[in-house]
Formats: structure tokens, C-alpha cells, sequence
């Protein structure tokens, strides 16, 4: 009888010393075990059969053996059995008391401060792994668990992980991980090379970077950032070519600063995401620094939660929340570190590669050297952030209404962690010490909007022909940039992102005009056009959570005026 047909090693049995308790699980590759050691302390043996997984077990046990972090699981040895014609490779490993991830979120009433925690432990674990030039290849909820003893997040299993220089142990176009955490990059590569004798993709830290993005996503709004098909497969042209729905759409307590990172993280080119995981610890440490009091409401059951707020009644009927859940496998609330069913590759996702050649996609520099060379203060130009650059038509803008006689509202002064929350995204080393350490750059004061009333007609249009109410507000963008400024003209215009009523569907583009204050830009938009043709006279008010208009960033001039890509507009029956 192999190894690959035995029954489960039974209780009392005697492994390198370790006497077996109990099974903990079986997987792909093996069977776990929770083991008692002489001195009564507990580990978990994974027995891996040496015609299943030999070479993946020895090397799963040297990647664990260069890998010491308190958000990783710690490899505590390894070896063969039995001494005498051995059938099995064990690795012995740090027995972690905790549930996974998606369980600790679907079990507790889990807020933002806490969903950012735990993602900034996984990133500090990853940075740690990348580090060491390893590449995990499988980061998801059921290879993270959350300590029961501090509450903390450990990455576990790396029996699929690979380091540089070490051979390849599969065929097919990809290494083995999970098909709904797989990047753009992946799946582009697959369809590019599904034809190639011998292509292997090999995954990069962008991988684990934008696998990271996947669970921040379903921490915070308890969906997938593309939903999956009947059969649960991955909407591949969605990956490619779709941007994810804001998350704050989904869940409106989802605040845009942590919605910024998370969708960052999702970018489809890997150059578009955070150079490494160090910036990632970095974007995230900046946020922790400066939370309101909207971190603290549960994000579980966040869009019913808001039932009072008016403004985001038409998302809640479209986007309502789903808790998160993928099961749990555990016994005695003990979790096995570094082990979990591999799921088997799946689908087919960037450059062509010649026959028996293994194609890597061009992957980031060291740590070391990424973190040594901090990106510049001012955001770059976005081009998307101008009709002219993107493609869109602009139309005219609509000639002002006869004034008001009251003067315009005038922003309250933020807070300096209001700013630092908002501006210092991303940022690294000196660049985010000037970030934190700058006042805020204030361009010349512009004209303000004056006081005026809607276009005629347009108050009816919008209550009676689009079915809004005033006060209603919706989020939309300036851009499809995210997690970074972009500038914007007097004659930019905005995009609802949202369902905002069948008539003004996701996509309308709405046309007025921007002003520039103090340490704003307002807006007030006339005219909304849909994606279909349709033209609307409309009376609408650009906006940020309730305020008027939209912050000004750090690094803006007269010339190139800097705002957050995201913000919301509101159904107005003057301007004022």
C-alpha cells in the first residue's frame, strides 16, 4: 500500500519525537496533524507522501526556515519518516490559535480600524516574505488567520510559495494558488500564451500585492471586486478590463481614504499599484495615524446600518451588504500555520514565451532599493482627468442664472489629519516626512460660484422626469485614477459612478463649471448626459460627505489645481 492510500496516522503514534494527537485537516498535498513534543508543547506536523510532494515539502520548509516576522507562521523543522524506508516528509510548524480571516469578520462586528489593522499586519508579514525574494502565491482569507491571543493577523502556508532561483515543481501556464485572487497580469499571459508549449507564468510581488487587494476588497464590503459566475468562475474579462465598483457604493461606511489603498491595490498593470509592500505599510500607517470617528461604526451590515441617511437610500437597493464567509476549517478552535487545501489552478491568463521557457513579467526592484527612492510630493498628471486627453466630449458650459443676494458658504478650516489622511497616500521616506511635515499650498484666491438659480425648467426635470428628490447625492468621478491627486480645469467634467435611477444611469457625465476658492473647488453642474444620448437640464452641487465642493491637495498652483478623484454630488434647488 503507498503512503497516498494509508488511513490517517492514528493517535499516540511517534513522529521525530512528536507524538501524534490529533488531525487537524488534509489537504492536496497531505495530512496535518496537531503533535505534542516532550516537553507537552503543541505544533502542528504537516506528513506530506514523498510520491505526492517531496520537492514542494523540502521547499516549503526552507522558505519557512528564512521567514521570522510575529505576523508569520514560523517553520519549526523538518525531516523524513520513517528513518527506515521513509514513505513521508513532514514539516513541522507553529501550531496558531486563531480562526481565518473571513471568520473573525463574518463572527465580529468588525469596523475599519480594525479591517485596516489587520491588512497592515499581512502587508508587514508581506514585506518580510518579499524581502527574502519569496513570493507566496496564495494569499487569501484561509491562509491568514487572526490570533486569538492578540487579536493580530498571521500569514500562513507557503506549500505553494516559491523563491528566486528555486526550479519549477508544476506544469500548465500557472503555478498553483486560487483563480479569484489571480492578477491581471496572470490571466493577460494565459490568453496570450494558452498555445505556447512549455509557458509557465511566474508570479511576482505585484501578485501577492493585488491577491491582498482581493481580501481588503471582501473585508470591506463582503463581495468579490468582480462577482463571480452561477459556478462561483472568475469573470476573466471583468479582471482585465472593468474597474471593481467603488467600494463605498457597496457599503457607504467604507470611508474614500481606506477606498483609495484598496483600490490602488486592484490597478490592472502592476506598475500602477504600490511598488512593494513596504509602501503599502507605509500608505497604511499614514491612515491609522489620522482615523475619524467614522472608523469606529461596523462596517458589517453597513448600507441597512444607514437606513436614516437619506442620501445613499437608491445605492442601498443595488449594492446591499453580504457578510463575509468561505467556511472554516478548524478543530478545537486550533488552525494549522501554514497549511490549507490547494486549490487547483484554474482558467487562463502577459508576453509570449518561446517553447520550454519559463516568461516572468517584469517584476519590481528589492525593497531596499524601492524604498531608498520615494516617489515625488506632487502627484502626477492624470490624463484621464481631462475630457480632452480622455476622449470625452465636453460641452458648453450654460450661462450663469440671475444671482442670489446671499453671499456663497465658506469652508470651515480642516483638521491637519484630515489633510495628512487624504493627501499622504503612498508616500514613502523623505517625500512622506515632507508630506506630513507641509502646510497645505494654497493657490491665489479665484472667483467663488456665485449665488444663482437653477436653469429653468431644471428642478422639474430632475424631481418629475428623473425621480430625484433634493438633498439626494450620489458619488461619481473626475478620473479613473485612484489612491492618488489629480488636477482639474474650470471646464472639467464629472461622472456619476453609482446607480443613481434608471435615467441618470452608472457612466452619465455631467457638464458645468468648477470653482476654485481658498482651499476648495466647488462646483455646480448643469446638464447631464447619459451614456445612451439622452440630454438633461439638471441643478447639481458638487460635494465631499454632506460639505460643499471638494479640498484642495498639497503641491496645487494656480496652474495645476490637485483634488481626490472621488467625490459626490447633491440635488440642489439654487446654488448658493
Amino acid at each position: 500500500m503507498s503512503a497516498l492510500d494509508m488511513p490517517p496516522l492514528p493517535p499516540g503514534t511517534l513522529i521525530a519525537g512528536d507524538v501524534v494527537e490529533a488531525v487537524l485537516g488534509a489537504g492536496g498535498f497531505g495530512t496535518v496533524y496537531q503533535v505534542r513534543g516532550p516537553q507537552g508543547h503543541r505544533s502542528a506536523l504537516k506528513m506530506i507522501p514523498l510520491e505526492k510532494g517531496e520537492d514542494r515539502a523540502w521547499r516549503e520548509a526552507l522558505i519557512g526556515s528564512r521567514l521570522h516576522h510575529p505576523n508569520l507562521a514560523r517553520v519549526l523543522g523538518a525531516g523524513s519518516w520513517p528513518d527506515k524506508d521513509p514513505r513521508f516528509v513532514f514539516v513541522k510548524q507553529e501550531l496558531v490559535d486563531g480562526v481565518r480571516l473571513d471568520v473573525w469578520a463574518r463572527e465580529h462586528a468588525v469596523d475599519t480600524h480594525q479591517v485596516v489593522d489587520r491588512v497592515l499586519e499581512v502587508s508587514r508579514a508581506l514585506a518580510v516574505v518579499h524581502e527574502a525574494r519569496v513570493v507566496h502565491r496564495d494569499v487569501k482569507e484561509a491562509n491568514i488567520l487572526v490570533r486569538k491571543s492578540d487579536g493580530q493577523a498571521v500569514l500562513v502556508d507557503f506549500g505553494v510559495g516559491y523563491y528566486e532561483g528555486a526550479p519549477t515543481l508544476t506544469e500548465g501556464l500557472f503555478p498553483p494558488g486560487t483563480p479569484r485572487y489571480r492578477s491581471p497580469e496572470a490571466w493577460r499571459f494565459g490568453r496570450e500564451n494558452q498555445d505556447v508549449q512549455g509557458a509557465h507564468y511566474r508570479a511576482g510581488v505585484g501578485d501577492d500585492l493585488y491577491a491582498l487587494g482581493v481580501v481588503f476588497y471582501r473585508l470591506l464590503t463582503g463581495r468579490d471586486p468582480f462577482l463571480l459566475g452561477e459556478r462561483g468562475g472568475v469573470d476573466v474579462e471583468a479582471v482585465l478590463h472593468q474597474a471593481p465598483l467603488p467600494p463605498h457604493l457597496v457599503n457607504p461606511r467604507v470611508p474614500l481614504a481606506v477606498e483609495a489603498v484598496c483600490l490602488r491595490l486592484l490597478e490592472k498593470k502592476p506598475e500602477d499599484r504600490y511598488p512593494g509592500a513596504v509602501a503599502l505599510c507605509t500608505a497604511l500607517e499614514t491612515l491609522r495615524a489620522w482615523p475619524d470617528e467614522s472608523w469606529k461604526v461596523p462596517l458589517r451590515g453597513g448600507a441597512r446600518a444607514a437606513g436614516k441617511d437619506k442620501r445613499w437610500a437608491r445605492v442601498r437597493r443595488v449594492a446591499p451588504w453580504a457578510g463575509v464567509g468561505l467556511g472554516l476549517m478548524m478543530l478545537g478552535g486550533a488552525w494549522l500555520a501554514g497549511f490549507s487545501p490547494i486549490a487547483s489552478p484554474a482558467g487562463s491568463p502577459t508576453r509570449k514565451a518561446g517553447v520550454g521557457q519559463e516568461v516572468a513579467p517584469s517584476e519590481s526592484p528589492p525593497e531596499s532599493a524601492r524604498a531608498a527612492t520615494p516617489p515625488p510630493v506632487e502627484p502626477p498628471l492624470a490624463a484621464a482627468a481631462s475630457p480632452a486627453a480622455s476622449g470625452k466630449d465636453t460641452a458648453p458650459v450654460k450661462k450663469q442664472q440671475k444671482q442670489r443676494t446671499n453671499g456663497p458658504q465658506r469652508e470651515t478650516q480642516s483638521s491637519a489629519g484630515a489633510v495628512a489622511r487624504n493627501v499622504c497616500l503612498g508616500l514613502t521616506g523623505a517625500a512622506l516626512q515632507a508630506c506630513l511635515g507641509a502646510q497645505q499650498q494654497v493657490p491665489p484666491v479665484r472667483p467663488m460660484p456665485p449665488p444663482q438659480e437653477c436653469p429653468a425648467g431644471a428642478v422639474e426635470t430632475m424631481t418629475r422626469t428623473l425621480g430625484l428628490d433634493i438633498g439626494d447625492a450620489t458619488s461619481g468621478d473626475f478620473s479613473d485614477v485612484r489612491g492618488r491627486a489629480i488636477p482639474v480645469r474650470e471646464d472639467t467634467p464629472f461622472r456619476v459612478i453609482g446607480l443613481w435611477g434608471e435615467k441618470l444611469p452608472h457612466m452619465t457625465v455631467l457638464y458645468g463649471r468648477l470653482y476654485f476658492g481658498e482651499n476648495r473647488v466647488y462646483g455646480l453642474f448643469t446638464e447631464a448626459r447619459t451614456p445612451t444620448g439622452e440630454t438633461y437640464e439638471v441643478c447639481l452641487r458638487l460635494g465631499y460627505r454632506g460639505e460643499p465642493g471638494t479640498r484642495i491637495y498639497p503641491g496645487s498652483t494656480p496652474e495645476n489645481i490637485l483634488v481626490s478623484p472621488i467625490a459626490e454630488v447633491e440635488v440642489v434647488d439654487h446654488f448658493e
